[in-house]
């Protein structure tokens, strides 16, 4: 009953309004900064990370953790539309996906950029 206890005490703490706007203000700083080839995950948490030492720690957390799910999101942007990757993993995407912008089917290469992603993170086991 204690784990369940303390899953409840989380839920409650992430749930506050103000943490829900840290996070969601995380995941649009992270969609930015992964759209901006050569800036990644490492540097975004670096910009950021100042802004949390006068915030309590779950607020810090949801910032954070909003910005680093999302960066690798926004590579396949750039490396598509642009044909700069901004991380060694969307080297291929850039290298088929700015060929087919260039034909007019970049929003058919974006499609299969994220739906390949989605595919490969719901079969892994975790």
């Amino acid at each position: 009953m204690d784990i369940l206890h303390a899953l409840g005490e989380g839920l409650s703490i992430i749930m506050e309004p103000h943490r829900l706007l840290l996070l969601w203000g995380g995941v649009l700083c992270g969609l930015a900064l992964g759209i901006l080839p050569g800036i990644g995950g490492v540097a975004g948490t670096a910009l950021l990370l100042p802004f949390t030492f006068s915030m309590d720690a779950a607020g810090a957390m949801a910032l954070l953790l909003g910005l680093a799910a999302t960066t690798t999101h926004g590579d396949p942007i750039s490396a598509i539309v642009l044909g700069a990757p901004g991380h060694a993993a969307s080297a291929a995407t850039a290298l088929d996906g700015y060929p087919m912008t260039k034909r007019g089917e970049g929003a058919r290469a974006l499609g299969a950029a994220y739906m390949s992603a989605l595919m490969v993170a719901s079969s892994a086991p975790y």
